[in-house]
């Protein structure tokens, strides 16, 4: 078992480095850390897309930014109104 993340991390503006955190998980054969782990991210990027699309026109995709919205400024939409 590695002792560190294998993940590639910033360090600063200009610098990238390894992970500090301790490895948890091997996948593909590295080792990563709860939070770099691919499986954790694809499941988070997963979660993020399914509230983003819940916010969006059904009809023609229009991600609406701000609440005040009543109807899609595109089709017209009537936005249903979704309790966060």
């Amino acid at each position: 078992m590695a002792n560190r993340c294998s993940a590639r991390v910033s360090i600063d503006s200009w610098r990238f480095g390894q992970c500090s955190r301790k490895a948890i998980v091997e996948r593909d054969g590295k080792w990563y850390c709860k939070i770099h782990d691919p499986e954790y991210i694809k499941t988070k990027d997963e979660e993020r897309e399914a509230k983003y699309q819940a916010n969006s026109c059904k009809q023609c995709g229009y991600h609406f930014s701000y609440n005040f919205f009543r109807f899609c400024p595109l089709c017209g939409t009537k936005r249903y109104e979704t309790k966060a």
